[in-house]
């Protein structure tokens, strides 16, 4: 499959051309493209572990911080519950944890990543309003949000650094990740599950716990998707002939000419 996207770079005659036929990509080489990705032998896995992270800040100098970059947070709620302000509970994040991921393995992994953005900020870094305002934001929905976006967040801070196939396996994985949030709404549409919350993490969670190993999801991902006691209790286990057709329905789901548009700008930014 890498001789599909060589062929694709080798074409390009100039920047942004991306229309898949100009590249010489048929319809059978972007077939075996989303083969590739979406299985798992290409899969972001799971991040080496940082060493800890102290709490030397104070909970009004956490609370400090984000009113100072994140505009209306003392206003912000908790899943719109009065007096439920998301502050507080922002502030409880940094001194404990998430509660929902007390006594697991990825309790300390969260804890030492919120308190890295939260210095972060303090320190007033580079893109920190970004970063905090997109923390801010899930605090305004579940754990299992404020889990996911606390890892991407603090991952992307941190840095990793990655070789040319890390960039690539990262872009492909940011697109199976769309293609199974495409996946997770077409199954409730269609009946399928019942979820009454307007954001379907839960439901996601599920479908990332039950197909990430055959279709090489994000190893992190999946490793959070498996401790959701909401999806446990909520949807039952997908597997079987449905975990099958589900799986074979995500990999049509997958956008390969997206994925290859957004490979040919990160080439051409450089």
């Amino acid at each position: 499959c890498s001789s599909d996207l060589e062929a694709a770079v080798a074409s390009f005659s100039r920047p942004f051309e991306v229309h898949p036929k100009k590249m010489g990509l048929d319809q059978g080489r972007l077939q075996r493209l989303v083969e590739k990705f979406m299985s798992p032998s290409v899969k972001v896995g799971v991040p080496e572990e940082m060493t800890d992270v102290p709490a030397s800040l104070s909970q009004q100098e956490v609370a400090a911080v984000f009113v100072k970059y994140v505009p209306g947070v003392q206003k912000f709620l908790f899943r719109q519950q009065h007096g439920q302000y998301s502050l507080k509970f922002l502030q409880v994040a940094y001194k404990d944890g998430l509660r929902a991921f007390q006594g697991t393995a990825l309790h300390g992994h969260l804890l030492r990543l919120f308190r890295l953005i939260v210095h972060y900020g303090h320190e007033g870094k580079d893109g920190a309003s970004g970063y905090l305002s997109e923390v801010a934001e899930a605090f305004k929905d579940c754990q299992a949000v404020q889990a996911r976006t606390i890892e991407h967040v603090g991952l992307r801070i941190r840095g990793v650094a990655l070789d040319f196939k890390g960039l690539i396996t990262a872009l492909g994985d940011d697109h199976k990740t769309w293609a199974l949030k495409m996946l997770a709404a077409e199954r409730l549409a269609k009946g399928l599950a019942q979820d009454g919350d307007a954001n379907p993490t839960h439901y996601e969670n599920r479908l990332t716990a039950d197909l990430g190993s055959c279709l090489g999801l994000n190893a992190a991902d999946v490793r959070r998707a498996e401790l959701d006691e909401h999806a446990r209790a909520r949807f039952g286990k997908v597997h079987g002939r449905d975990a099958q057709s589900a799986a074979v329905r995500c990999r049509e789901l997958f956008d390969a000419e997206a994925f290859i548009r957004a490979f040919v700008n990160e080439v051409n930014s450089f």
